[in-house]
């Protein structure tokens, strides 16, 4: 999954503050300060700016769910655009800029605070009181590819995913609050995919497949560092894993994915359930029409990550479908549900959705991810409002950004 995210990196400058848009709801809790290494900066004095449409800074208000991505604030500047950042948006589409980020991977929330991983090889904890604290990872000797993902167990522990190279080797590795616990590698093709997972008594999930040969691609479970095959027929990748709830003897554990023989209409989006006792079920969506195509033109389906509530499942992903090419949608349980998108995805060859998290706000699905609409292409910079950060609440889609040159939205995170 990693290949979407390296074309965007362009370097940068730094801002605090903006507005993206009409205001239609509450706004962000608290603006993000500056960050170093445990540097907290006090909040307030902002200039006031226009950006956009007809919308002007001002005092965000208190809202409890966030859109965490990634944004270059200029439109149109190629070559002295603003250097992409970190940033948070309320569904307002005020967006707060987090200072001192390189290039934000995953985020997850704890405690009132927002914590984001960033593909610098560090952590940053957007807190109350305006404070941004940044926490490098210790590599132990290993040499850092990229981090993937964050989680933040009940007890408040930090742990985070990654890739680190030793020898000229990769490794899957994570760490709990900065500190190198394990890194492991498997004798074949294999990948860790972004996220991770971690439970109360300290054990971490982390999905990804191994390949097997070219017709078989385990789906794979790595806890605490060890594989656990999710399949062991066809083809199948974990993409994403959550706690559910926990009891004495252990926690369920929900991971997202696909699996299913590479043939038209074989492969499909599935979920998996890990018992507190080790068990694991597979529970395989259920193919229908989509985009107005018959059902047995659907290629193929893949969830990309998962929310539980409750009893009920909640995936969000994509459904590739003959001519279509890759449809966003959201399942409950097994049922489909489709996203809507403003251009034709039957004659627009280049245009591309992704969605890349999903939970539920004030009892909606909520969806957020990444929109390319090529028909506004002009240049390669993808810097002309090509590439948009977006989201689908009650299968509305909106903007977060549109006076943006380009912005992805990487998670969404709901404050307690």
């Amino acid at each position: 999954m990693r290949y979407i995210f390296l074309y965007f990196v362009i370097s940068c400058l730094s801002f605090t503050i903006i507005s993206c848009g009409q205001t239609t709801e509450e706004g962000v809790a608290s603006a993000v300060s500056s960050s170093n290494d445990a540097i907290n900066q006090t909040s307030g004095a902002v200039d006031d700016a226009i950006f956009g449409d007809d919308s002007t800074f001002g005092s965000c208000g208190n809202q409890k769910v966030f859109v965490v991505g990634n944004a270059v604030t200029g439109i149109g500047c190629h070559p002295n655009c603003p250097t992409s950042k970190a940033v948070i948006w309320d569904l307002n589409k005020c967006t707060t800029v987090v200072e001192g980020s390189y290039y934000a991977v995953d985020a997850t929330s704890h405690n009132g605070s927002i914590y984001i991983a960033d593909d610098g090889g560090f952590y940053l904890i957007v807190g109350a009181g305006n404070s941004t604290t940044k926490h490098t990872l210790n590599y132990s000797g290993y040499k850092l590819s990229e981090v993937t993902g964050i989680d933040v167990n009940s007890n408040g522990d930090v742990y985070v995913a990654g890739m680190v190279r030793k020898n000229s080797k990769d490794y899957t590795a994570y760490w709990k609050n900065g500190e190198l616990v394990k890194a492991f590698s498997e004798n074949a093709d294999w990948y860790s995919e972004l996220h991770i997972a971690a439970d109360s008594s300290g054990n971490v999930f982390i999905p990804g497949f191994r390949m097997k040969t070219h017709e078989v691609t385990y789906s794979a479970l790595w806890i605490n560092g060890t594989r656990k095959n999710l399949s062991t027929t066809h083809d199948g990748d974990a993409t994403d894993a959550v706690i559910g709830s926990e009891t004495s003897s252990g926690s369920n554990v929900w991971i997202s994915g696909a699996h299913g023989p590479y043939t038209r209409g074989g492969s499909l989006a599935v979920y998996w359930r890990r018992k507190p006792n080790g068990q694991i079920n597979q529970t395989k969506v259920t193919k229908v029409r989509t985009y107005n195509s018959p059902k047995n033109w659907v290629y193929s389906s893949r969830a990309t990550s998962i929310f539980v509530e409750g009893s009920s499942v909640y995936m969000a992903g994509v459904v590739n479908v003959i001519n279509a090419g890759d449809v966003p949608v959201y399942w409950k349980g097994k049922v489909q549900h489709e996203l809507p998108v403003e251009f034709n995805l039957n004659t627009c060859d280049y245009c591309t959705v992704q969605p890349n998290d999903i939970t539920i706000y004030e009892g909606k699905v909520l969806v957020v991810g990444d929109y390319h609409d090529r028909n506004q292409f002009i240049d390669y910079t993808y810097t002309n409002g090509e590439a948009k950060a977006v989201y689908w609440l009650d299968k509305k889609l909106y903007t977060l950004c549109p006076a943006c040159g380009s912005s992805y939205a990487v998670a969404v995170v709901k404050i307690d």
